[in-house]
């Protein structure tokens, strides 16, 4: 990564985490006329492969960073702070003009045989173990940001639902999108 890119973005982290204004996760975000659908993992779960699915019938926010940021009461605003200039030759899809506010956080899981489906996850311990796979920690020698970054986590598992998506990439991605918008 590029030296001021990586200023950029520790200087973006910093200010998150100091703040207590939000989180960086490692995830694919889904907008579906401002409400926002984030699929989030380690790295060959599905998230791209999902957000370029449903790329058109949703718009993609960033399939792979995005901010979510606490903004009022039991709301999360998510945004990206990637723009198309800085993807340095990567093949991210990246709408920089789009934000949301979070319905759900999903966790992918690849599905061979069964048809796709969502199912609600509400064990917090496992909640926890997931979103510390995917979500930035503070800085290197910024330790003192541990406890406002873990403090968010808490506030996130407490403010949205949590989903495993079971995917399976033969079912039309208008099935997915349904299974997506019946949230509640």
């Amino acid at each position: 990564m590029e030296k001021h890119l990586k200023v950029s973005r520790e200087s973006t982290l910093r200010n998150l985490y100091s703040s207590k204004k939000g989180l960086i996760v490692h995830c694919s975000a889904l907008s579906d006329d401002g409400t926002v659908f984030a699929v989030a993992g380690i790295a060959d779960t599905g998230k791209s492969t999902l957000a370029k699915r449903l790329n058109g019938i949703m718009t993609s926010v960033n399939d792979d960073m995005n901010i979510f940021e606490f903004s009022g009461h039991k709301k999360i605003k998510v945004s990206t702070y990637f723009t198309q200039a800085e993807n340095q030759g990567y093949h991210y899809l990246i709408n920089e003009n789009v934000t949301g506010f979070l319905k759900a956080v999903l966790f992918p899981v690849k599905e061979y045989e069964k048809e796709s489906c969502i199912e609600h996850v509400k064990d917090k311990g496992y909640i926890w173990k997931k979103l510390l796979t995917c979500i930035a920690p503070p800085i290197k020698d910024e330790d003192h940001l541990f406890p406002n970054y873990l403090e968010m986590i808490d506030k996130l598992t407490v403010t949205v639902d949590f989903f495993h998506i079971y995917h399976n990439l033969k079912d039309p991605a208008e099935n997915i999108v349904k299974l997506l918008r019946s949230i509640k």
